[in-house]
């Protein structure tokens, strides 16, 4: 009887020093590892790319391929439809545009729904806490507020946000911020979006099999695409966010692992609905659920933030950040829902300063510094 073969274990997928510069990133790689748990780092070691797809030569518009092309001989042979190389790579590049760009202006969308609502008088729960800043709003895409009150400008300013997704021709409402120079360049070359709804629709379109083959008009088309984003959707969330929510300024913020308390009830948000954690931080520190946490043996409820909205809620409110913002030296993404890419500022929180105590503005509790080296970003 033949002898079963044992598989030889090969050891770890990857080095964790190879992954992250982050100590407390590569600590919870090793809990994991020796957890037996699967991470993003372990898929990405097992998962071999495909050749031809890598290269973007491969295109899956529609079922008559998918076509494979040769990025080493790109123009040896075109796909079913006649497509270049050329075509299918901007395709499939304008495609992934055309994704980002429906994600922020839904979530700018959103935020515009509930100002909306808010200036109805609908949702009773939010109010326009930066007036300075609505009014600035305004003034900046056209709106004249004096001799006006709040409520007036900010039924205005709802009307002429919303042009920013519907409007079919002319200019979305911020290409009034572009600076000049730069403006004058995107009229030349057609790149000024005229609505995000109008180039997310037309990008979609002329990227479908047998509309548009030139490179170059699709090129063209998901650069108006990626601009009504910019200055669109995201645009639009951040500036409502601040209406809303109040506007941040630059603050000391504890970040990484160790924003985490074994003995409290830790909560991190992540995603991109700012409405929930602003309610998340409401109900945080609400006498009966800080007890019930108390109740169940924990000392209290411990918040904290990952990601894009971490971010947000870092820099509005002194919420901690779990995630090695160190690392990155500034905003990782330049167009995450924390900042939508007004930019991010640096700050040192300083080390070997344990004990002393951060007084945030807006939250009536203190925060403590932990005892390391971190950097946030704080707008």
């Amino acid at each position: 009887m033949a002898e079963k073969k044992v598989k030889k274990d090969k050891g770890p997928a990857f080095e964790i020093k190879d992954v992250t510069i982050s100590a407390s990133t590569a600590q919870m790689l090793e809990k994991a590892r020796r957890d037996g748990v699967e991470t993003a780092f372990d898929r990405a070691a097992s998962m071999k790319a495909c050749p031809i797809g890598s290269e973007s030569a491969c295109c899956k518009i529609c079922f008559m391929g998918p076509c494979r092309l040769n990025a080493k001989d790109p123009y040896s042979k075109v796909g079913v439809c006649g497509a270049t190389i050329d075509t299918v790579q901007a395709r499939n590049f304008a495609r992934f545009v055309v994704g980002g760009c429906a994600a922020h202006t839904d979530h700018g969308m959103g935020m515009l729904d509930l100002f909306r609502e808010v200036i109805h008088g609908h949702v009773k729960e939010y109010e326009i806490k930066d007036v300075r800043k609505l009014e600035q709003v305004a003034r900046s895409v056209g709106i004249e507020t004096d001799g006006k009150n709040v409520q007036q400008i900010a039924e205005e300013l709802y009307k002429q946000l919303e042009v920013t997704y519907t409007q079919v021709e002319g200019e979305i409402p911020f290409a009034s911020r572009v600076p000049e120079k730069t403006l004058e360049t995107w009229r030349k070359l057609n790149f000024v979006p005229r609505g995000a709804m109008r180039e997310i629709m037309e990008s979609m379109h002329r990227t479908h099999m047998g509309v548009d083959q030139e490179y170059e008009n699709i090129a063209q088309q998901f650069s108006r695409t990626a601009l009504s984003d910019g200055w669109g959707g995201s645009m639009v969330a951040t500036e409502i966010s601040d209406i809303l929510y109040g506007t941040p300024r630059p603050i000391a913020v504890e970040t990484d692992m160790g924003v985490l308390k074994e003995d409290h009830v830790n909560i991190i948000v992540h995603g991109h609905e700012p409405n929930m954690f602003e309610s998340m931080l409401v109900s945080c520190n609400n006498p009966i659920l800080i007890q019930a946490a108390k109740d169940a043996g924990a000392k209290g409820i411990n918040l904290g933030g990952m990601c894009c909205s971490g971010a947000e809620m870092m820099s509005r409110h002194g919420v901690p950040h779990c995630g090695p913002l160190h690392v990155h030296r500034g905003c990782h993404c330049n167009r995450c829902s924390g900042c939508h890419g007004r930019g991010c500022a640096v700050y040192q929180t300083g080390a070997g300063r344990s004990g002393q105590m951060l007084q945030h503005p807006h939250i009536h509790h203190q925060l403590p510094r932990q005892n390391r080296r971190g950097r946030a970003c704080a707008v």
